[in-house]
């Protein structure tokens, strides 16, 4: 979907990227992993021309973004932001309808997108299209900011450090909201943070990079077990790898029967980690929870045991 070909890119003799060389593969939630200076948001702003390289090529499904017009690319891909961006005097469905009316849907469309995407990201249309941001929290924002980026259907999300800003609690449940999204969609996503929890958190394929260059791509797994940079190896680990591995996989994949289990074990849902399995478990003393499938049955029990081979 996305590909950087030797691109490179300074500032006032400062290098921002040293010829990046990087593959985001349709479908896939990318994430761009680095500290400040990085080059991170630089190759992201560079994909909707925000930012032009002066060497190298980037490409959206093979077709060099420098051959098209930028206000019409950028019609065509969302873009989420840090500061949101919403305009303060509009509504929250005007806002949201802000591309599609540049690309002349009909109002009724509109609409009918504005109600869905609402929807979709867990808002009551009825209550939230007609107000302003003023009256929204930094979630609630962050949110109509997503939804406004998705509202022409664009196959690309771009989003840059979109939740730096929010209390750790908003930020997590936002964090759970794109997951959730992406896996209801299937839209390419690729995200910019310096947050190696999130990054792991969401990420299908991770890309860590450090001077403007590319140290490691790959499956967050896989970079955590061999990692290819001492850089790389420095900046996952941060003295909880064996949290951060837990965090990768799902208790239900670790879960074995139930059998008798003691009705005083801890209940999750057997779609969380095994790092929530085991911050279960050490908040109740036990040694074992219970995960509940989607209409809360028993489906299975993880054990202390079954997190120390994982």
């Amino acid at each position: 979907m996305i590909r950087f070909e030797g691109v490179r890119k300074s500032f006032g003799g400062a290098t921002a990227l040293a010829g990046l060389d990087l593959v985001v593969p349709e479908g896939a939630f990318a994430v761009l992993l680095g500290g400040s200076g990085a080059g991170k948001s630089t190759a992201l702003r560079m994909i909707n021309r925000l930012i032009d390289p002066d060497a190298g090529r980037v490409l959206l499904r093979g077709r060099d973004v420098a051959a098209e017009a930028a206000p019409a690319l950028r019609r065509r891909i969302g873009y989420v932001i840090q500061g949101i961006g919403l305009f303060p005097h509009w509504t929250v469905a005007r806002n949201i309808g802000a591309v599609p009316r540049l690309l002349g849907w009909d109002e009724k469309r509109i609409a009918a997108r504005v109600d869905e995407l609402l929807t979709l990201l867990r808002l009551d249309p009825a209550a939230y299209r007609d107000r302003m941001p003023a009256q929204l929290s930094g979630g609630q924002a962050q949110r109509i900011g997503v939804a406004r980026a998705l509202a022409a259907d664009p196959d690309i999300l771009l989003m840059d450090e979109p939740f730096g800003a929010l209390d750790a609690v908003t930020r997590q449940a936002l964090q759970q909201e794109m997951a959730r999204l992406h896996a209801a969609t299937g839209k390419t996503i690729l995200l910019v943070t310096h947050d190696v929890e999130e990054a792991l958190s969401l990420a299908t394929r991770l890309a860590v990079m450090a001077d403007g260059r590319l140290l490691q791509e790959g499956a967050p797994r896989d970079l955590l077990d061999a990692p290819a940079d001492p850089r790389v190896r420095d900046l996952l680990d941060g003295g909880a790898i064996g949290m951060r591995r837990l965090s990768l996989v799902t208790a239900a994949s670790l879960a074995g029967p139930t059998g008798e289990a003691p009705a005083a074990l801890p209940h999750i849902p057997a779609a969380a980690t095994g790092r929530d399995a085991l911050e279960a478990m050490l908040a109740a003393r036990a040694e074992a929870v219970v995960l509940l499938d989607a209409a809360g049955a028993p489906a299975g029990l993880v054990a202390l045991r079954d997190l120390l081979r994982a």
